[in-house]
């Protein structure tokens, strides 16, 4: 969708071979039709190394591929390079997370297992008598064959990433980004990074390899710097937070304070902080988790005054409750007034690097788009289409329609919150499509239909949503699957 704002062509291999949930991808089918392509034409390939390796993140935790076997396969893709010399190879790798994939089987243990190597990593960097005592206590929580198997797959994937900054090193790879999953302040994944920076400065990889935190943005972040890289601009972004003192917390589920996050977004994706001289190109408004009453007043006044000036205005939402929804104080304020169709991007999901690395891409690639003249018809749809995929995705569906299927989950025979299968799965698989189709359709009435718009010196308005697909595509309510057509029409 963010590609298609700049009319870019991105494509992905076939669906089938990606995998569903705990079933992985298939590697060497992916692989094979990479090597199908004809790739004159293609300016860059951006792959998860850990669809590669191992058939997908949730593979990523389990074991099953061998060291040899994940290599052999990512030096098979960075060998695309022999046969198109000029294209660009960009890829993303995950540190793995503290906790194992939620599944029924690892439901009683996998947040004890969590909580346990937390705790160790924090007793071994603090000497904290009570964190061991607490150590000692979850270790009793955590089957020893279970902490086994996480530790032997944590080894792998530490191995396997240092054989990724080697390719590096070796020009394999034009850009690797080392993404942080799912983590805290303490945790083995704390030294597994400080030695994985140490081999990038030994071998002189420092330019090609870059750390950040969250992992599901990247392929969004990663994008955008394509484009920007191979337009020759980079765009500088003026930050506003609603709190400045909360931007130094660490955000949930990261390792890093938020501001410092912030800037990885930012310079993975191809652009810059506003610089000493006050220049900017857009202004990145960053919700921070738990404002104070006040200072969030004020960013609302100015937030608001900005959109209706028609300034160029990005926002991301990191002030998530614990499951993930985002604030309903700013949405509401984005969507009065004839707001929601104003803004360069939106987002505010599951994570703060998820977040900002969705929203800072958006906004860059239409801003490249409306400096490269791109046809401005397709740019203002796929740009609005983002927009309402993001109002219905990120907001509507975390905060009304995962809530009642959680609750339908709880009474439907045989199902679980973690994975569901079955008649019960199709049972909540038509109840989501039913209730998000309200939320879509309502959405799309009150914020797009009708809205009229300048597309080059012709002026236009939306007129119809079409060809509106919404599914589960995992065997749980977590996340939801979306896909329409917008329709505008000259007025």
């Amino acid at each position: 969708m963010i590609g298609k704002i700049a009319d870019a062509d991105v494509r992905m291999p076939p669906y089938e071979s990606l995998g569903r949930f705990t079933t992985p991808g298939n590697p060497e089918r992916i692989l094979s039709w990479l090597e199908s392509q004809d790739l004159s034409n293609t300016r860059a390939i951006i792959a998860s190394a850990d669809m590669i390796a191992y058939g997908g993140l949730i593979q990523s935790r389990a074991g099953g591929v061998s060291v040899e076997t994940a290599t052999r396969r990512l030096r098979r893709f960075a060998n695309l390079k022999l046969r198109a010399p000029d294209i660009k190879l960009f890829m993303f790798s995950a540190t793995m997370r503290l906790a194992p994939t939620a599944t029924r089987q690892s439901a009683s243990w996998r947040m004890n297992l969590s909580r346990f190597v937390e705790l160790e990593d924090k007793t071994l960097r603090t000497g904290s008598e009570t964190a061991r005592a607490e150590m000692r206590r979850q270790m009793e929580a955590v089957p020893k064959a279970e902490l086994a198997k996480y530790r032997s797959t944590r080894r792998r994937n530490f191995i396997v990433q240092k054989a990724l900054v080697e390719i590096a090193a070796g020009g394999g790879l034009d850009y690797l980004v080392i993404g942080q999953d799912d983590a805290k302040p303490y945790g083995p994944h704390v030294g597994e990074t400080i030695r994985l920076k140490a081999m990038a400065e030994n071998t002189g990889a420092v330019g090609s390899v870059f750390f950040c935190e969250g992992i599901d943005q990247h392929s969004n972040i990663l994008l955008s710097r394509a484009l920007l890289k191979q337009n020759g601009w980079t765009p500088r972004v003026r930050i506003v937070f609603s709190d400045p003192e909360a931007a130094k917390q660490f955000a949930s589920f990261e390792s890093k304070p938020i501001f410092q996050s912030l800037d990885e977004q930012l310079y993975a994706a191809g652009a810059r902080p506003m610089g000493e001289d006050g220049f900017y190109d857009y202004t990145l408004f960053v919700n921070t988790p738990k404002p104070r009453p006040d200072s969030f007043e004020t960013f609302a006044s100015v937030l608001g005054a900005e959109i209706d000036q028609g300034l160029p205005v990005a926002v991301a939402d990191i002030n998530l409750a614990n499951d993930g929804t985002a604030d309903p104080r700013l949405f509401e304020l984005l969507t009065q007034a004839d707001r929601g169709g104003k803004l360069l991007s939106f987002a505010g999901w599951n994570t703060a690097g998820n977040t900002m690395g969705t929203s800072i891409p958006a906004a860059n690639v239409y801003l490249l788009a409306k400096r490269l003249e791109i046809d401005p018809l397709r740019r203002e749809i796929a740009q609005h289409e983002f927009l309402l995929h993001r109002y219905v995705n990120d907001y509507a569906y975390h905060k009304f329609t995962r809530p009642q299927a959680y609750r339908l989950l709880d009474v439907l025979p045989n199902a679980s919150r973690e994975e569901t299968n079955g008649e019960s799965f199709a049972v909540l698989n038509s109840f989501v499509q039913r209730d998000l189709g309200k939320h879509l359709g309502s959405y799309f009435r009150e914020q797009f239909f009708g809205r009229k718009f300048m597309a080059g010196s012709r002026s236009y308005e939306f007129s119809s949503i079409d060809d509106v697909k919404i599914w589960l595509p995992w065997p749980r309510a977590y996340e939801v699957r979306i896909e329409f057509k917008l329709t505008a029409s000259p007025f």
